[in-house]
């Protein structure tokens, strides 16, 4: 049978597109034999499919939304399906992007239409109640004229400046040519009449209006962008072969709209956009992104600090469906040569349809100058969100950004530059990280994982474990608002950093001085090579000082995410049962070996469900990330090949006096420490070669 073009199926209908986009839904149609053929129908079944077979459906989708033939058939090999269930996919697939952006195109425009309403409206009682800025009385809009009413404000304004005149003449006394219980009666046809740059409005409901309005149509102007953006056809991103820079064609207004201002060397604008599925509901996912708290948590390997600076009114009815936010934050990448990006941007939430939701970001007022150290501008970003089957979530997530790469240390720019460092590959897959290890943990009977170990115990060790990786990363990426300090080093080995942190009876630290030491290093082997080498107890005596050359054995293991192998173990040094805490992972975002050694009899009570805040820690660890550098054809590695970028950090004690001060000499010495332990990963990689 011929097919009848991408807007009908194989019986001349309409595709549902709710079925075309949850993938899993009973809405995905195939046709049986001829034989079923009634009164010129034909009947109809119902298809099932699973999260894999959805997925690979849409990252083939992502690459070409028109098969041929051929590839429907090896498509249809590959995933188990028939050729005609993949052809039926891809034109419910294509029928509902169309349908989706006409929907969004309407609600865009009836947005409009009701903003203009609302500004007619204020506009309107503005007129009715205003009040004239310079004599304080109510206005009578239309009794007189443009003219009249001009005349009236500049003689106020006149009269103002000679008395101040007059006030500055010792010789005379302050005197004025209208009473001041007097004022002239001030009216007009046109509220903003009064606004002059002399007087100003000085704030109040107005001006909070006219910030709130503002506000709301950069917000929308955002939204559209970004549902452009969200087209599967559109031509959004790619890897600039010559600068390993990922470049979109949205991008090209940017450049064009700002070239009379001058910019800095090193400015730049990346943009990246990543597709997957979330185990996580859709409104759930929303209120995450909506409430600040939540939202740090879920991204605490990134955002470091945030805070709501202003809730703005959009008259939503109290729903989260049309909510505002100013937020302030900060973004890092685990390096000490990589500085926070500050940013401050607007978050808006809407509703599309019924399962289908749209967070987006953008930065107001924004500078192109960009010249403060880590300052940066939040384009027109964000994510959809659209409700599948069994809880789980589509999102599609797309991250744009301008910045001075002049910043960044050269061995971190084809890094940020990709798109990798912070892209949406990172920002999706952390998301994907957390929300399974919140899933595994609910569904795991945590009093089964070890002996000994209780079920409040196996929450405690997660919580300890959570409360050492953020430990980790504020002693590497600290800003000003962190207790960290630091410190120079004389004649200090290249990319190595030192800061360090006075402790007085807080919970869960060691009291006294504390000295963080981090370094970044490029490494002749993939994120994937590293990561199995770093990770596997086996191999630990060939570069941990703590083993003294002795092996470990894991004692507790946590699975928190499988698929991005989140695991929490609790090890043990053979010989002298040192207890060693650790957490890993591996996946799109990066790979991380964040670990500390516990004393044990805190760590025996934390097993029996003891409170684990108390627990002291000095993490140290590695934090993997490919070095972004493109292969021949242009396309950035993502952990498969080339060389990775590691940073090493570690934490120690040096005095239990918080008021000692540290030798050049000591510090010298951890310095000393982590070169060393650098090259013995080095060298006992070269021989697993």
């Amino acid at each position: 049978m011929n097919e009848q073009g991408d807007d009908f199926d194989a019986v001349g209908n309409i595709p549902n597109p709710s079925g075309a986009e949850n993938g899993e839904s009973d809405h995905m149609i195939d046709a049986t034999s001829g034989d079923n053929d009634q009164d010129g129908g034909r009947m109809r079944r119902a298809h099932r499919h699973t999260a894999y077979q959805t997925q690979e459906l849409e990252n083939f989708y992502l690459e070409n939304p028109l098969p041929t033939e051929d590839q429907r058939y090896e498509l249809g090999q590959r995933l188990n399906m028939e050729p005609k269930q993949v052809k039926f996919w891809f034109q419910n697939k294509r029928n509902q992007m169309k349908i989706n952006s006409d929907r969004l195109e309407n609600i865009t425009l009836r947005e409009d239409h009701d903003r203009l309403l609302l500004t007619q409206h204020q506009l309107r009682s503005a007129m009715l109640h205003c009040s004239c800025n310079i004599c304080g009385r109510a206005t009578n809009c239309g009794d007189i004229d443009y003219e009249v009413q001009k005349l009236i404000v500049e003689n106020t304004i006149l009269e103002r400046e000679i008395n101040q005149l007059y006030s500055k003449i010792p010789s005379r006394p302050n005197q004025m040519l209208v009473s001041p219980s007097q004022p002239p009666h001030c009216s007009s046809s046109n509220p903003g009449i009064n606004a002059t740059p002399e007087l100003g409005l000085g704030g109040g409901t107005r001006t909070t209006e006219k910030e709130r309005s503002m506000f709301l149509d950069l917000a929308i102007k955002a939204l559209k962008e970004l549902l452009e953006l969200g087209e599967m056809d559109c031509p959004f991103g790619k890897i600039d072969s010559r600068s390993s820079k990922a470049v979109s064609l949205i991008n090209e207004k940017y450049k064009n709209a700002s070239n009379n201002v001058t910019k800095p060397p090193g400015h730049v604008v990346e943009a990246s956009r990543e597709i997957g599925l979330v185990p996580m509901t859709c409104l759930t996912l929303v209120k995450t992104f909506m409430d600040t708290e939540k939202w740090v948590d879920v991204f605490a390997s990134i955002v470091p600090v945030a805070s709501t600076r202003k809730v703005i009114p959009t008259g939503s009815g109290g729903t989260k469906s049309g909510s505002l936010q100013q937020i302030q934050a900060e973004f890092q990448v685990i390096s000490p040569l990589v500085p926070r990006r500050q940013v401050t941007f607007l978050r808006y939430c809407k509703e599309l349809r019924h399962g289908l939701w749209v967070v987006v970001d953008v930065t107001p007022d924004q500078n192109p100058t960009l010249l403060s150290y880590g300052g940066s501008n939040r384009l027109p970003s964000g994510l959809f969100i659209e409700d599948m089957a069994n809880g789980y979530s589509q999102v599609t997530w797309i991250e744009q950004a301008e910045y001075n790469e002049s910043h960044i240390h050269p061995l971190y720019q084809p890094l940020i530059g990709s798109g990798i460092g912070l892209g949406a590959t990172r920002w999706l897959a952390t998301l994907q990280r957390h929300c399974e290890s919140l899933s595994t943990l609910s569904s795991t009977n945590l009093a089964e994982i070890s002996p000994g170990l209780s079920a409040k115990g196996a929450a405690e060790v997660v919580k300890l474990a959570q409360r050492m990786t953020l430990n980790y990363y504020t002693g590497i990426t600290s800003s000003s608002g962190d207790k960290w300090e630091k410190i120079q080093v004389e004649n200090v080995a290249p990319n190595m950093s030192f800061m360090i942190r006075k402790n007085v009876n807080e919970p869960g630290e060691h009291s006294g001085i504390l000295l963080s030491a981090a370094t970044s290093v490029w490494f002749p082997v993939n994120q994937k090579t590293l990561f199995a080498f770093l990770s596997n107890p086996s191999f630990r005596h060939e570069w941990d000082t703590l083993t003294n050359n002795t092996r470990m054995e894991e004692t507790i293991r946590i699975q928190k995410a499988k698929r991005h192998g989140n695991i929490i173990s609790l090890l043990k040094i053979v010989g002298n049962d040192t207890l060693v805490l650790q957490e890993i992972w591996n996946d799109a975002s990066g790979a991380m070996v964040v670990y500390a050694p516990v004393e044990t009899n805190p760590m025996e009570w934390v097993k029996r469900g003891g409170n684990s805040d108390s627990v002291q820690l000095l993490p140290s660890g590695f934090s993997i990330m490919p070095d972004g550098v493109p292969d021949r054809k242009g396309k950035s590695k993502n952990g498969g090949g080339g060389g990775s970028l590691v940073t090493f950090g570690l934490q120690i004690l040096f005095s239990s006096n918080p008021t000692a001060v540290i030798p050049q000499g000591y510090v010298k010495n951890v310095e000393v420490l982590m070169v060393h332990t650098i090259g013995k990963i080095k060298s006992a990689l070269r021989r697993q070669t």
